[in-house]
C-alpha cells in the first residue's frame, strides 16, 4: 500500500505544478460589441482577437472575463486583475494603469433622430439640447468641460448596455442626442434593428466630438511587472501589425 502514496501525491501535485508553470494573465473587459462581447460563454470581438494574439505571442494564456465596467476597472486598479481593455487614456486613469499603444481608433459622434435637421460645427451650436452619455465612458476633456459649464441638459445612462439604451431614448424622444463611439453604435443599430425597429429612425451627425483617440489595453500598476508587460505588449502588437502588412 505504501508504494501507492507517492503515485497518489504525484497525481495531485502534477496538475498544480503544470498550472503554476503556465503564464496566465487575469484579463477583464466589458460588453462593448463589436470590440468585445460574450457569445455562448466565450469572450469574442475584434479587440479580443487582437489581445489574445498579442498575449499568446508574449507567451501568456489570457483568462478573459466580462464584467460590468465599474467592476472591471476596480478589479484592475486593485490588482485583482492584471489587465483591462478597451479603454482610452486619461491623466486620472494613468495613476492606476500602464497604458499600451492603441489597439484601434475611437471616434465619438452624436446620434440623433432622422428629420430633426440638427447640425453642428461647434459645441455651442447644441446648447440647451438634451444630451445622453454613458456614465462609464471617458469622453473628450473639452466636451466634458463644456457640459460642466451647464451648456446642455445631461442624462447619464448607467444600464448594462448604455449605448443601446441611449439610442432607444432618442427614438422615443426622451433625449435629443446621444454621444457614442461611431463603430459601436452603428453595430448596435444593425444588430438590434429587428428587435427594436425604432432604431431605423436614428442617424449619426457629421463631426467628431474631440479628437480621435486610441482604444488601448492597460496593465495594473499593482502588478510587479506591469510596466515590463506593457512594453512587451507594445512590441508584440507592433510585430503582429508588421506581419499583417507583409
Amino acid at each position: 500500500m505504501l508504494f501507492r502514496l507517492p503515485v497518489l501525491l504525484l497525481s495531485v501535485l502534477l496538475p498544480a505544478l503544470t498550472l503554476a508553470d503556465t503564464h496566465i494573465l487575469r484579463v477583464v473587459t466589458s460588453e462593448y460589441p463589436p470590440y468585445e462581447y460574450l457569445d455562448d460563454g466565450v469572450v469574442r470581438g475584434t479587440h479580443t482577437d487582437t489581445v489574445r494574439q498579442v498575449l499568446s505571442a508574449m507567451g501568456y494564456l489570457p483568462d478573459i472575463r466580462i464584467l460590468p465596467w465599474a467592476r472591471a476597472e476596480a478589479s484592475t486598479r486593485a490588482g485583482t486583475s492584471d489587465m483591462i481593455y478597451s479603454l482610452t487614456y486619461s491623466r486620472d486613469r494613468n495613476r492606476y494603469y500602464h497604458f499600451t499603444d492603441p489597439i484601434s481608433q475611437a471616434r465619438d459622434v452624436f446620434f440623433a433622430l432622422k428629420g430633426r435637421d440638427l447640425e453642428w460645427q461647434e459645441l455651442d451650436d447644441l446648447a440647451g439640447l438634451r444630451i445622453g452619455l454613458s456614465a462609464a465612458y471617458s469622453y473628450a476633456p473639452e466636451f466634458m468641460k463644456w457640459l460642466a459649464a451647464g451648456n446642455a441638459r445631461v442624462t447619464q445612462i448607467s444600464q448594462v448596455s448604455p449605448e443601446l439604451t441611449g439610442l432607444r431614448m432618442i427614438a422615443f424622444g426622451r433625449i435629443d442626442l446621444f454621444i457614442c463611439e461611431e463603430t459601436v453604435c452603428h453595430h448596435l443599430i444593425e444588430e438590434h434593428l429587428s428587435e427594436y425597429p425604432e432604431l431605423s429612425d436614428i442617424t449619426a451627425l457629421s463631426g467628431t466630438v474631440g479628437a480621435k483617440r486610441g482604444f488601448r489595453a492597460a496593465f495594473s500598476r499593482q502588478h510587479p511587472r506591469g510596466a515590463a508587460l506593457r512594453d512587451e505588449f507594445n512590441q508584440a502588437l507592433n510585430n503582429l501589425r508588421s506581419t499583417d502588412s507583409d
